[in-house]
């Protein structure tokens, strides 16, 4: 498990050694613990918007120690697969552009408020709202978890959520809206997440909505 202090350190790190400043968002739990909200995180989740700077973080922590890892996870399925490196216990996920099914969007960058420099290291946090629609889209170990923390400690803006599912559908992922229904159901019905009706009506309205119409443009 790594924590905020150790996770700094290793952006400072990587920052000190970068010839040229290199911005990534930070995702998940390790955007998380800078809303407060986890003390301790079980990988760093780094997205590149570019693949010239996510090659030379790369190289980096080849340089200081990490081992890419053979991926053995659902991530197989996926054509752009992230690049997974190790450390003794520390792990990072670095992305480029895309999280499984979800897409980094215009919109996605405007909702970001805190951005930290390391040196040449830049980090974005994304949004509460959007750290929600990656957990829907990663589904790992922790991540209903996670979720459940986030609708529970934060002021969620559902709209914002339901608007940018519907943006994700048009990136060719049909199946976002329903995956995104299905996550929230099981929130509300598992974990008991504050999650209300009217938000979950319009997720699966939606989500109906957009395999009729992927039905109709078959036929």
């Amino acid at each position: 498990m790594i924590n905020l202090k150790e996770q700094e350190d290793l952006f400072i790190l990587i920052g000190d050694q970068l010839k040229e400043k290199v911005e990534c968002l930070l995702i998940g739990g390790s955007a998380m613990m800078y809303y407060g909200l986890k003390e301790t995180t079980k990988d760093i989740d780094l997205v590149f918007l570019k693949e010239e700077q996510r090659n030379k973080v790369i190289n980096i922590l080849l340089k200081i120690g990490y081992k890419k890892r053979e991926i053995k996870t659902l991530y197989k399925r996926m054509i752009n697969l992230p690049v997974l490196m190790e450390f003794k216990d520390s792990r990072i996920d670095l992305f480029l552009n895309k999280i499984i099914s979800f897409n980094i969007t215009n919109t996605v960058i405007e909702r970001i408020k805190k951005v930290y420099e390391y040196n040449n290291f830049i980090i974005k946090i994304v949004s509460q709202e959007d750290i929600i629609l990656m957990k829907c889209a990663t589904e790992r170990a922790g991540d209903r978890l996670d979720a459940k923390e986030l609708i529970s400690n934060s002021e969620i803006d559902w709209n914002t959520i339901i608007t940018e599912s519907i943006r994700q559908a048009e990136f060719r992922e049909l199946l976002y809206p329903l995956s995104l229904y299905d996550f929230l159901k099981e929130l509300k019905e598992d974990l008991k997440a504050d999650i209300p009706d009217e938000i979950l009506n319009k997720t699966e309205k939606i989500a109906e909505n957009k395999l009729n119409e992927h039905s109709k443009s078959k036929n």
